[in-house]
């Protein structure tokens, strides 16, 4: 009789209670917590100092992506039709053609 009847994981339950949501959050924030102490110094170091790479990096690139949405004021040595070469976004190998 129990082979038809499907059953229900905890994951597909979403709660509204915000109590509920928070004790959840508590729980995968003290896991991971864990998981980080049994690292040594140095690759929490590392770790760190990825992080932190990855968040300049970031930044940098939304940088970018502002300054070039805005128009930029006319130079009087340039000509106004002239466009700015397009950049770039990934490198290509050598056996890839354009």
């Amino acid at each position: 009789m129990g082979k038809d009847k499907k059953k229900h994981s905890k994951k597909d339950k979403v709660s509204d209670d915000l109590l509920d949501v928070a004790a959840v959050s508590l729980k995968k924030f003290r896991k991971v917590t864990k998981e980080i102490s049994k690292l040594s110094t140095g690759q929490k170091l590392v770790g760190g100092i990825a992080l932190a790479a990855a968040g300049l990096a970031y930044l940098a690139a939304q940088e970018t992506d502002e300054s070039s949405a805005k128009d930029p004021a006319p130079d009087d040595d340039a000509p106004a039709s002239e466009a700015p070469a397009p950049r770039r976004t990934r490198k290509l190998h050598k056996h890839q053609s354009e």
